[in-house]
Parts: C-alpha cells; structure tokens; sequence
C-alpha cells in the first residue's frame, strides 16, 4: 500500500477513534451522574445543624458531572462533525459498491472478512476495490 494510500485510510479511520473516546467519555459522565445521585440522595434532608463539608461534597459532585457532561457533549459534537466529513468524502466516490465497502468499513467499522461476507465477494475482491476506492478518494470533501 504507498504512503497516500495510507494516509487517505488513517483520515476515514478518524470517526472510529472519535467514537472510542466518546463512548469512554460517555462511561466516565455516566459514573459520576451516579455517584452524584448516590450523595445527593445520602444527604438529603439532611440540615440539621451539620457542618458544611457535606454540602461542599455534593457542589463537588454535581461540578464534576456538570464538567464531564461538557466533556461529552464536546466529544459527541466533535465526533459528529468527523462522520459528516467522511460520509460527505464517500458520497463523493460516485459509485454505488465502492460507497458500501466505504461505509461498512469506515463508518460501521467492518473487517474486510466481514465486508466481503456481507457483499457476498471474496476477500481479496473487497481488497481490490478498497484500494481502488482509496486511489478514487479525495480527503477533503467539496
């Protein structure tokens, strides 16, 4: 495969990459959404005439989640925009087999094994036209 070849294929590869992280972002928020309910509901009603360090633990906790909340929707924002550019690159192939090895590949993320099953071809015929479709393929769509 030349260096362009590879190149084009690590540009499709980046929204599989974005979606690892938002799905480890979206983990992450959805932890501290739990431990953020565990303390506010261990807390509530709970004012009588108590110090204030279980206040600052609840602030702490729904300021945590608030920040990973962002995180996440920066993440999903990001990674959106990643898919539109590769669907948009794709669509630009102009031909109908080549789009669907593209998208099972980089959008769905499929092997070529899995590619070539799902097409009802053999492997090294969805090898052939992957590289057919990435000397087709421009990195920047129009």
């Amino acid at each position: 495969m030349t260096e362009e070849q590879l190149t084009k294929m690590a540009w499709l590869n980046r929204a599989y990459h974005a979606e690892k992280k938002v799905n480890a972002i979206k983990s992450l928020r959805d932890s501290d959404r739990e431990r953020t309910q565990r303390i506010t509901a261990n807390y509530s009603g709970n004012d009588k005439g108590k110090s204030d360090g279980r206040k600052n633990g609840i602030e702490e906790a729904l300021l945590t989640f608030a920040a990973s909340d962002e995180k996440y929707d920066n993440a999903l924002r990001e990674y959106s925009k990643l898919r539109k550019e590769i669907e948009c690159t794709i669509d630009s192939l102009h031909d109908d087999e080549l789009e669907a090895i593209f998208t099972y590949r980089y959008l769905d993320y499929k092997t070529i094994e899995e590619i070539a099953e799902l097409m009802h071809y053999d492997k090294s015929t969805i090898i052939r036209k992957h590289k057919k479709g990435l000397n087709k393929v421009a990195t920047k769509c129009y």
